[in-house]
């Protein structure tokens, strides 16, 4: 038990749990097959208590991922009762509504037993780069064409696989080796973090993690709600465009603000559509209270009680709250755009504190063989952060996802494909007194000469670039082309022939203030290392 734990040693447990979690983290980094996952650190991991609420994630890994994992393990404990479970089980799914938003992600529990008891539960997400359908697109009509789903099912019994599970997978899938391994890899992780978490339960003689839980779950709580009433009480209410497919999003906010707690309705944003960029409810929420919790409470770790004084609620059937059978496959188009919208709620209540908005949703570059070669090939392009009150917005920097590119020599490695370019926009930041984070500019083709497929799924923010602060103005809008003089346009699929290229152009950071008033010497640093030209400096910075 650890009700003789002093608060130092709690403090120190806890800091322990979540080192068992990134332990476990760095473990499925390693095993791994997809480069997204190996390289971008496009996962999470996390471990919960006996009753599955959530007590410390892992550091790595991404918002989208962890806070729909919170409620992922008691879902899935609600279809696999704990009780049934024996030593060496473990459940899967990949369900869009009960995991991470789209087929694509699996989560993995493992239970931890100590002397024939469930003690916690080990849980992990990652992506599969191809698990059937329509491959990773938007083009599908409905969750049935964009892959396999399989409901909650044992992955492992004992220490017997469910081979049969994994030959759906392998079957279905364009890059079966690469799938099976992915998610054994989740499977491995766990396993990685139960040894830790028991280790760590002998080294403090406990025989539960009851205790543990409770001071957790008692000082995140007490925490949260303390760092929620900085923003004065009140009801906020914000929109936000975005390209869509077919025609422009509309998503809206609706905060309340009220002791201690934040209350959001995305009632009234559009309706969901007959392409894969809806979003689950659970998804929606994930990525909306990450931005709340961004601003006003960085210093509080993840756990079940630190996300619980944040609702998020929508009228079903929205773009923001699809239900099945929606398509969902870029669902992360809509979700990575709500914590700016969250944020530009808060901007009302505490102005002048909130940053300017970012690139959002990250820009999956998503490549595949159209000629002879079948391959696959996933990676990601990144945008600008938004400038922030008091320092300039981080360049080429995934916020909110917190997911990092895999390394060019890693990805022409893993495919048959070429980067001729890879470099910072001049002037792509918004111009302010802190300027925005720079986009980047990618050029890639094929190495074999030979056509490509590109999903163009989740390039968003090209009609109109991120919106600045306090005088600041907008950061670049995207683009996109192939060198044949194509624009890329919407969000379908684009056919590359041999011999071009595709060139992209992502979105800058919006700025943060008046950009007259930017520190001269700021800016002459900027044009000494290219991020800011002459011309912008006379014409928007009024350089004299």
């Amino acid at each position: 038990m650890t009700g003789g734990l002093d608060i130092v040693a709690q403090n120190v447990l806890w800091n322990r749990l979540i080192s068992v979690c990134e332990e476990q983290a760095n473990a499925l980094m390693r095993a791994a097959f997809g480069a997204i996952v190996r390289e971008a650190g496009d996962l999470s991991a996390g471990v919960f208590d006996a009753r599955g609420d959530m007590l410390a994630q892992a550091v790595t890994g991404t918002p989208g991922h962890v806070n729909t994992m919170a409620a992922s393990v008691r879902a899935m404990l609600a279809h696999v009762p704990a009780h049934s479970l024996k030593p060496g089980d473990a459940l899967v799914t990949n369900d869009p509504w009960m995991g991470a938003g789209h087929v694509f992600d699996f989560v993995v529990v493992t239970p931890a037993f100590q002397d024939g008891r469930i003690v916690g539960f080990l849980a992990s997400t990652s992506h599969i780069v191809d698990i059937g359908g329509r491959g990773w697109s938007a083009e599908a009509g409905s969750v049935f064409e964009e892959g396999v789903t399989f409901p909650v099912l044992h992955l492992r019994r004992g220490r017997q696989l469910n081979e049969d599970l994994l030959s759906i997978v392998t079957a279905n899938s364009r890059v079966p080796h690469e799938a099976r391994g992915d998610i054994l890899s989740l499977l491995s992780c766990n396993d990685t973090g139960v040894a830790r978490l028991l280790d760590l339960m002998a080294e403090y003689d406990l025989r539960d993690l009851v205790s543990a839980a409770d001071f957790i779950f008692s000082s995140s709580a007490r925490g949260t709600r303390k760092a929620l009433r900085r923003a004065p009480e009140g009801v906020y209410e914000n929109t936000m465009f975005l390209d869509g497919y077919d025609a422009p999003i509309e998503l809206k906010a609706r905060m309340t603000v009220a002791d201690g707690t934040i209350a959001v309705d995305l009632s009234g944003s559009s309706p969901a559509v007959d392409r894969g960029i809806n979003c689950p409810l659970n998804y929606s929420a994930a990525y909306a209270s990450f931005g709340i919790r961004a601003l006003l409470t960085p210093e509080i770790p993840n756990n079940q009680a630190s996300l619980e004084a944040i609702t998020i609620t929508a009228d079903p059937g929205l773009v923001v709250s699809a239900q099945r059978p929606s398509p969902v496959s870029a669902r992360h188009v809509i979700g990575q755009a709500l914590p700016d919208l969250m944020l530009g709620c808060l901007e009302q209540a505490l102005p002048g504190e909130v940053l300017a908005e970012s690139a959002g949703a990250l820009w999956t570059l998503s490549l595949s063989g159209a000629g002879k070669t079948a391959f696959s090939s996933l990676n990601v392009a990144l945008g600008g952060m938004g400038a922030r009150p008091a320092t300039d917005g981080l360049s080429t920097t995934a916020f909110p996802s917190g997911v990092g590119s895999v390394p060019v020599e890693a990805a022409e490695v893993a495919a048959p494909v070429i980067y001729h370019s890879k470099e910072f926009i001049t002037d792509s930041g918004g111009a302010g007194k802190f300027r925005g984070g720079l986009g980047q500019r990618i050029e890639i083709g094929s190495r074999l000469g030979e056509d490509m497929f590109m999903s163009a799924a989740a390039f968003e923010r090209l009609t109109t670039g991120p919106e600045g602060r306090m005088g600041g103005q907008r950061g670049a809008n995207g683009k996109v082309s192939l060198s044949d003089g194509t624009r890329v346009t919407d969000k379908g699929m684009y056919r590359i022939p041999a011999g071009e290229y595709v060139i992209l152009q992502t979105p800058g950071g919006g700025g943060f203030g008046s950009p007259a008033a930017r520190d001269a010497n700021a800016l002459q640093r900027d044009l000494t290392d290219g991020l800011v030209s002459e011309d912008a400096a006379r014409t928007l910075y009024k350089k004299k």
